[in-house]
């Protein structure tokens, strides 16, 4: 078997796809196998942030005080010093 290629590529229109790089072969038959990939836009930090607040605040959950949870870290702390 000759050497195989993995690029990834755009689908343009049905019979066109437009590899992200060159190829190091001259113009010949070539078999693709094509794999869909899921686009997952990245929405801004904040947006996603104020959702996840705002379902939280929606099911009634109150975040620890500051006391709470500086109280939670210093027993967190003297748990991990060994004996």
């Amino acid at each position: 078997m000759q050497n195989a290629y993995v690029v990834m590529g755009t689908l343009t229109d049905p019979p066109t796809v437009t590899l992200d790089e060159e190829l190091p072969l001259k113009p010949m038959k070539v078999r693709l196998v094509i794999k869909p990939l899921l686009t997952i836009s990245k929405r801004p930090f904040q947006e996603v942030m104020a959702e996840i607040r705002e379902r939280q605040r929606l099911r009634g959950h109150q975040p620890p005080t500051r006391e709470d949870a500086e109280r939670y870290l210093q027993e967190e702390k003297v748990r991990s010093i060994p004996d």
